[in-house]
């Protein structure tokens, strides 16, 4: 048996292979700097020690000591040492001082070392170098004196105020260092000059370290700086994430689909064979309406109402377990060329739903490609013609993404809308995230989409439209479009008060949508019951502590229902003719399942509504009738094309055809 040859596909393993591969090299390469330049207490601590601790061997546990403070530990090795500073002793007392405060011993740590030999070594948190200097100072045994930085000493001291005790603490020539510059107050626990003990030979010490001090600043010379290390181990880390990432790029670059414009024009419909299915969920990701599903490990066609007939699906099967088959034709939708010009009427272009073709992504790409198609057949516009040379229906995702591409093209373009810019997108209910599956390929043109509410997704429109300067007409109903004997389109609008507005232009582009056209309840509704019947939904808080029933289980029904069901002492009832989930986004279907389950939200399948009568809905369900207590009814069934409109401009209803 021959197979066939399985596309190259991206799947979640392969495409991340190369970028975890350099991640880990990179990472392994810093853990190992790191651990040479800090030593392993400091590459698993939480850091490096200075000299005297790291000689001592001192371990975590000698500082950290269950129920003891830092400065107990302190004190079980150096022994009481309060401080001479009244000011300081009343401080700690209060707790706002501590042995940390001045020698933070994992970040700012740092002294002079006097050994016997006269040498002079200059330490700090990680770093230490011999200074080359030979004190008068002759240790007999080797002597660690602190120094503490002037970083520690600035929250209570400011050394640029005349009078702050700390000048007197600070070495002159240093003030470039800021407040790395160290101090030496080395009174700060023993009173100078006395005569009693080792008192004389800590007085040495501290000139000696005086001298080092203002010779050799601090800086970490000789071994490598712990953080220079980390900047490195970092750097090829993002290397290697880099270049991993370029690899991904340039493999996904190759097998990229051209968008979608034109819907098919027969019910396409994958087929799946159950025995060679893998389950590996690649036509699952490939597809962009949430169609297939996996299930009992293998996939199924879970929304085919919402399959359109690409078949991206077919193209990363990855053995050839799933095809794209024909079926029969549609017959509730314009026909269109490839370019999206009306069939009838030539110079016509149909962009956006009007087409059949869901999502805004593919509405924006739909009209930036029908404009870009239609500048190729528009004859040069005559230097101070000031003829429309195209002429747009509609301010929705369609009709701005056209906008723009014709300001990119350079043509003579006005839109006309009988609302408001983007009305589709301003009668979502209020807060409503907005979000399109990904196709793989990048949204044609300059108007922005990405997952956002509403207002957000508004918001950016607005600002679009008005940096662009966009020629929109508002409140203009488009009532008439015929075609004049020199082959020009002539428009005619109605505006708010009726009057009669005329225009002229060599092309018009649809995208008027479906909005205005919803499909209506087919059932008796009681005179006095009209006004509780709604099509659409614009702000669910109107609805609050009411008994909704939504009729329909596609996104917008799902949507309006989860909005309903947060209102405060909301019933809400969706009623639903079908079994199942059949449309619908997967974000939708999951969040409403767990509504229903926790009882928010009361779905009755298998259920159509007969009539509706003031403050009841009859509901009958496998024969039987049932009388719903209700007070709105959301009618959410999907739209259907203004045929009428459109036949009056000349674009014919198909005859509807046999599939054989």
């Amino acid at each position: 048996m021959k197979l066939r040859a399985a596309p190259r596909t991206s799947s979640d393993v392969l495409l991340g292979r190369g970028l975890w591969l350099g991640a880990a090299v990179a990472a392994v390469a810093a853990v190992a700097g790191l651990g040479w330049a800090l030593g392993p207490q400091g590459l698993w601590g939480p850091g490096p020690q200075s000299r005297p601790h790291a000689r001592a061997a001192v371990g975590c546990s000698g500082c950290h000591q269950s129920g003891a403070s830092i400065a107990d530990s302190c004190v079980s090795c150096h022994g009481p040492h309060p401080s001479a500073r009244p000011a300081h002793r009343a401080l700690a007392q209060r707790g706002q001082l501590g042995c940390a405060t001045c020698h933070a011993a994992h970040t700012a740590d740092e002294g002079v070392a006097l050994l016997t030999d006269g040498r002079a070594i200059r330490y700090g948190t990680g770093w230490e170098t011999d200074t080359g200097v030979v004190t008068r100072y002759v240790a007999p045994t080797a002597v660690n004196v602190p120094l503490v930085p002037l970083a520690a000493c600035t929250r209570c001291h400011d050394p640029s105020r005349p009078g702050d005790p700390i000048a007197a603490c600070l070495l002159a020539g240093q003030e470039g260092l800021g407040d790395a510059r160290p101090t030496v107050c080395f009174d700060e626990h023993r009173p100078v000059a006395t005569t009693r003990g080792d008192r004389p030979a800590r007085d040495g010490a501290w000139e000696a370290a005086r001298e080092v001090a203002a010779t050799v600043p601090a800086g970490g010379r000789g071994r490598t700086a712990p953080w220079l290390v980390g900047a490195f181990g970092l750097g090829l880390v993002v290397w290697g994430s880099q270049r991993a990432l370029w690899r991904l790029r340039e493999r996904r670059r190759a097998p990229a689909p051209e968008p979608v414009v034109r819907p098919s024009d027969v019910v396409r419909l994958p087929q799946i064979d159950t025995t060679t299915c893998l389950g590996c969920y690649a036509c699952v990701d490939a597809c962009p309406y949430d169609v297939l599903e996996v299930r009992r490990f293998v996939a199924v066609v879970a929304r085919p109402d919402d399959c359109c007939g690409l078949t991206l699906c077919e193209q990363h099967c990855p053995n050839g377990s799933l095809v794209v088959r024909e079926g029969e034709p549609v017959d509730d939708r314009p026909r269109v060329t490839d370019t999206l010009e009306s069939v009838d009427v030539p110079g016509l272009y149909l962009a956006g739903d009007l087409t059949g073709l869901p999502l805004i992504k593919n509405a924006i790409n739909q009209g930036a490609m029908a404009v870009r198609a239609l500048a190729k057949t528009l004859p040069k516009k005559p230097d101070g013609s000031s003829r429309l040379q195209l002429l747009i229906v509609g301010a929705g995702p369609a009709g701005i993404s056209a906008a723009l591409a014709a300001r990119e093209q350079g043509l003579a373009a006005m839109v006309l809308e009988q609302s408001t810019v983007a009305a589709s997108i301003r009668s979502f209910p209020r807060g409503k995230l907005v979000f399109d599956q990904p196709l793989g390929v990048p949204v044609v043109g300059e108007l922005w989409l990405e997952e956002a509410t509403k207002e957000e997704l508004l918001a950016k429109w607005l600002r679009i439209v008005r940096r662009h300067e966009l020629r929109i007409r508002e409140g203009l109903r488009v009532t008439a479009i015929e075609r004049g004997s020199g082959g020009e389109f002539r428009i005619t609008a109605l505006d708010p008060e009726g009057n009669e507005q005329r225009f002229e232009a060599e092309r018009v582009v649809l995208a008027s949508g479906r909005r205005g056209s919803p499909r209506r309840l087919e059932v008796p509704v009681d005179p006095d019951a009209e006004a509780q019947v709604y099509y659409s939904l614009a702000d669910a808080r109107s609805f609050a502590g009411q008994r909704v029933l939504v009729v329909g289980l596609g996104d917008s029904a799902m949507e309006a229902a989860l909005a309903l069901g947060r209102q405060p002492d909301t019933r809400v009832t969706i009623v639903h003719r079908g079994d199942g989930f059949r449309r619908g986004k997967a974000r939708n279907i999951s969040e409403l399942s767990r509504a229903v389950e926790a009882g928010r939200i009361e779905l009755r399948q298998n259920s159509v509504v007969r009539r509706v009568r003031r403050g009841l809905v009859e509901v009958e369900r496998n024969g039987a009738l049932d009388e719903l207590a209700c007070d709105a009814v959301l009618v959410q069934i999907g739209a259907l094309p203004p045929w009428s409109f459109l036949e009056r401009a000349g674009v014919r209803r198909p005859t509807p055809r046999s599939s054989e």
